[in-house]
């Protein structure tokens, strides 16, 4: 109980904010580029946070430290509520940023710490809460807007916080690390890290929305890297780092982050492009559209389920992952060759993208931290937490480019659809939002190929 309510709590409040975005910046009257610069400060605190992690937990233990995130997170969400304007939003996402990233890697952690006969157990109950949350998400968000508007997502997460904190409280660890092995403060460096991050983040998500301005963000971004490689190099040298780099410098776990990058990727779009498509294309309700879209979270959790099962009989890592490249490229294809009335086709395609997904990231989970030693687990964790919420970000950025472009430019897209897509699913002339959206699905079954050449091509994962 005590991992799937810790656990749960960022990918619901996170999957409703997702799924709701545009009614939330209709109620606070945001543009994009502000709704994108809370979103921005999001992604920092998180990352921030996330470097922290095993600091805070040395210092203060995980019930403490859960305690202290509930409580931050709280906050944030009672301001989010109470906001009517971005300065008061933006500080909430922050506070939530700062509160939420503890949990995913508390839930994992705390698997490390059952009995090794109740592991599988907790690695259950870990995939399904997480997976079951995000598939929750979009049917709770259109029934709390329903009911009370777009504030009621962030009242929910202040009573969420709170009934989490009374389930786990009594159930995590309060042990500390003594003194003489705690990793030190590094806060000179630490705020260097900061900026960093900040550049790096705003480069991605202002990509989005001011595509004029790609050449200074590119400077912007190729610096904030440099200064987080002077981190990292830092850090490197440590005896007693925040992140120990060198601990994880190993071929299994580098191959791992690169899938894990790749699948967040296709996570953050298709959380993306599935509303825009179902709700602001082919004009479905709000309601209708989160029953679509959780019908094909729900898959997920199912197959995820299912290859926890067959994985432990027969793990085969690469077949798995082939699996999900094939069915993503084929959901993918399917919507790209929609022609928007043929339903048929288009909820088989949203359920079939749904399976993909723990088709290639759970054998990627199983995979990359089996090498790593126990010393280093929790900050390879660390790590693959924030290439996750680069990930999530950076293809969230880059497909809102995408969509922009071929908005403002409807001779582009419709030249492009001719290449790409056959002239009887290219859909009605001047549509071209929609062609935009066949696009985009229709690039990412093309990008699939060189996903499962990398797949098929590597002997790590086997």
């Amino acid at each position: 109980m005590t991992l799937a309510a810790v656990t749960s709590v960022e990918f619901i409040e996170n999957g409703m904010v997702m799924f709701a975005a545009t009614q939330i910046m209709m109620g606070l009257a945001l543009s994009v580029q502000a709704f994108a610069f809370a979103y921005t400060l999001y992604g920092v605190a998180a990352i921030v946070m996330l470097y922290k992690h095993q600091w805070m937990v040395e210092r203060l233990g995980y019930r403490r430290f859960v305690a202290g995130s509930l409580l931050c997170f709280a906050v944030g969400s009672a301001l989010c509520a109470l906001a009517d304007g971005l300065a008061v939003f933006a500080i909430g996402r922050l506070l939530q940023g700062l509160g939420g990233a503890t949990f995913f890697t508390a839930g994992r952690m705390a698997i490390n710490d059952l009995p090794e006969r109740d592991r599988f157990a907790g690695t259950v109950i870990f995939v399904g809460s997480l997976l079951g949350g995000s598939a929750l998400a979009p049917m709770l968000a259109a029934l709390l807007i329903a009911g009370g508007g777009w504030r009621a997502i962030f009242a929910f997460g202040v009573v969420q916080a709170a009934v989490v904190h009374r389930l786990s409280a009594a159930h995590l660890s309060t042990a500390r690390t003594p003194s003489h092995e705690r990793s030190r403060e590094h806060w000179g460096w630490l705020l260097w890290m900061c900026v960093g991050v900040f550049g790096l983040q705003y480069a991605i998500q202002a990509a989005s929305v001011t595509p004029g301005a790609l050449p200074s963000l590119a400077l912007t971004a190729v610096v904030s890297i440099l200064i987080l490689a002077a981190f990292a190099w830092r850090q490197w040298q440590n005896e007693r780092p925040i992140i120990n780099y060198r601990g994880l410098m190993q071929a299994r776990y580098l191959l791992g982050l690169c899938l894990y990058f790749a699948g967040y990727c296709l996570i953050g779009v298709t959380g993306l492009m599935v509303p825009i498509l179902l709700h602001g294309v082919l004009g479905l309700s709000l309601l209708a559209t989160a029953l679509l879209a959780s019908c094909g979270m729900l898959a997920s959790v199912l197959v995820a389920l299912a290859h926890l099962a067959l994985s432990r009989r027969w793990p085969r890592h690469r077949v798995y992952m082939l699996s999900g490249v094939a069915l993503f490229c084929a959901g993918s294809l399917t919507l790209a060759l929609s022609d928007g009335r043929d339903w048929d086709a288009i909820v088989p395609a949203i359920i079939v993208l749904g399976m993909a997904i723990p088709l290639f990231v759970g054998p990627v989970a199983f995979g990359t931290f089996s090498g790593l030693h126990a010393k280093v687990f929790s900050h390879g964790y660390q790590v693959k937490n924030i290439v996750r919420q680069l990930g999530l970000s950076s293809s969230v950025a880059m497909t809102t480019l995408m969509l922009h472009t071929l908005g403002q430019n409807p001779a582009t897209t419709q030249w492009l659809a001719g290449w790409l897509i056959p002239l009887g699913a290219a859909g009605v002339g001047g549509v071209t939002l929609l062609l935009a959206c066949k696009l985009v699905f229709a690039g990412l079954a093309i990008g699939m190929l060189p996903l499962g050449a990398l797949v098929m091509r590597q002997r790590i994962f086997r």
